[in-house]
């Protein structure tokens, strides 16, 4: 059976700040993600259909997360908190999840793919 990665990008700018050995007040990032889906393909030739996937996305990640302090919503606001979130809120509602890249700067990111 043909198996296929097949992945879906959004983003949306949001603020954070740490304290600890982090310890930076609060700042925005533009953070970008990237949501990949694994699995065989259905009789018609796809995993899932793009559109609804992408519009899921738009409007429980993106728009869900615009401006706002993602201390608000995570315990601990990292980069790493964030792709689980993300992540543990796709797996609960779209199926075939494989993994989530989330970038808050082009040249880092954090890849979660889910607990063994």
């Amino acid at each position: 059976m043909t198996q296929v990665y097949q992945t879906q990008t959004g983003g949306f700018t949001a603020s954070h700040s740490h304290e600890g050995t982090l310890n930076e007040g609060l700042h925005p990032h533009h953070f970008t993600y990237e949501v990949t889906f694994h699995g065989p393909l259905n009789a018609e030739g796809y995993l899932l259909d793009f559109r609804p996937v992408a519009q899921w996305l738009e409007t429980e990640i993106d728009r869900r997360l615009e401006g706002t302090d993602l201390g608000l919503i995570l315990k601990n606001p990292t980069t790493e908190a964030l792709a689980i979130w993300i992540y543990n809120r796709v797996s609960q509602c779209l199926p075939h999840i494989y993994s989530v890249k989330v970038a808050e700067e082009p040249n880092r990111w954090v890849v979660y793919q889910g607990e063994e």
